[in-house]
């Protein structure tokens, strides 16, 4: 049993590294909520009153029919956010309550923002979205257990962060960014890697026509620029750059390609979902192998430093990036039976767009955080 005698206490009882893997897990809680919730709402526009529809969602009858797809990514969406917040609130409660809470807290979320959706047109408030929603949450909490510092493999992964990384907010933010890159991989952008394309949020023209020679370029520039800005971010709160730095870079690339690749055969329902691996994403990931191996060798500042400059450049770059024509949005994607694989395709596109920014934003704070200080 998940639940049983011997981890019902506390996480925290067996790991000396447990208070600040929780503490970890409650930031990326945090920060998946707020994904969450901003890929819930989006657009934030025309508002409306309900005249006394209130909540009749959850007395409407189902759906004739509810395909694998409506399933699947409203589940996939709430296991991380259950898992997440079993681990958080272990720190004040026992495995069992830690769990029954978390997912409690996933069936209110979803119930909130269900409720909110009735005032959006763009939205539809669904009693099945609610229950599928709920259950994944569930889920995520059962499984938490089996992750918990208080657990071998827990307590195993929570020494590898203790001993690869910088304790603090500093390492935590980093780690947690690390995480949220790769759930952005279920994106499927103009680019593989190509976090912070705004162009069509922003109705932003293209700048630069499209050439294979072009495209090429700008698809290795936007890899590699990202890929590194990612390492060097990762760098920055290393405690070194030996093996420890660059095993977890590579657990997190090589996670990167394989969700990018989930991405196209169950997003795109690509015929080869290896398709989005071209030449220009091979060169990118080669060029930023060579700049990581020269620049992890400045101090961590120095790491910081680039990182932001990085990432800056790679969202210019990626949204002057011409528009590939022999990319289409697929057939099926147009249709409105695709509604549940855009609403998924919602969240990972909101977490891809802010990604950068939200990375900057740390490596700002690594530069302008005194060195005492816990950040």
């Amino acid at each position: 049993m998940l639940l049983d005698s011997q981890s019902d206490s506390r996480f925290t009882s067996r790991s000396p590294s447990a208070p600040r893997s929780l503490r970890l897990a409650g930031m990326a809680a945090l920060a998946y909520i707020l994904v969450i919730i901003y890929a819930s709402l989006q657009p934030f526009v025309d508002w409306r009153d309900l005249h006394g529809e209130f909540g009749n969602f959850l007395f409407a009858p189902w759906p004739r029919w509810i395909t694998i797809d409506d399933v699947l990514f409203n589940f996939v969406a709430y296991v991380p956010l259950g898992f997440l917040l079993t681990l958080a609130w272990s720190v004040r409660w026992n495995t069992r309550i830690a769990v029954v809470m978390a997912a409690i807290s996933c069936v209110a979320l979803s119930l909130v923002l269900e409720t909110a959706q009735q005032h959006l047109p763009a939205r539809i408030a669904s009693n099945v979205d609610l229950l599928i929603n709920s259950f994944g949450g569930a889920v995520g909490a059962l499984i938490a257990p089996l992750f918990a510092p208080g657990r071998r493999l827990g307590a195993e992964l929570a020494l590898l962060r203790g001993r690869w990384f910088v304790t603090g907010a500093r390492g935590d933010s980093v780690l947690v960014l690390a995480g949220l890159w790769l759930i952005a991989q279920l994106h499927t952008p103009l680019v593989a890697f190509g976090n912070g394309d705004l162009r069509s949020s922003l109705e932003l023209a293209g700048l630069i026509a499209y050439t294979p020679g072009s495209y090429l370029a700008a698809e290795a520039g936007v890899v590699m620029l990202n890929t590194a800005g990612l390492g060097l971010l990762l760098a920055s709160a290393a405690r070194d750059t030996a093996a420890g730095y660059w095993r977890a870079l590579a657990l997190i690339v090589a996670g990167a390609c394989v969700l990018n690749a989930a991405a196209a055969l169950l997003v795109l329902r690509a015929p080869n979902p290896w398709n989005w691996l071209t030449p220009g994403v091979g060169i990118g990931l080669g060029a930023a192998l060579v700049l990581l191996l020269v620049l992890t060798r400045l101090p961590h500042r120095g790491r910081a430093a680039v990182a932001l400059l990085a990432l800056a450049a790679a969202v210019i770059l990626v949204n002057i990036t011409p528009a590939n024509p022999y990319r289409p949005m697929p057939p099926h994607l147009l249709q409105g039976h695709a509604s549940h694989i855009l609403s998924f395709a919602s969240m990972t596109r909101a977490l891809s767009d802010l990604w950068p920014f939200l990375a900057m934003l740390c490596a700002l704070f690594s530069l302008t955080a005194r060195r005492k200080a816990g950040y």
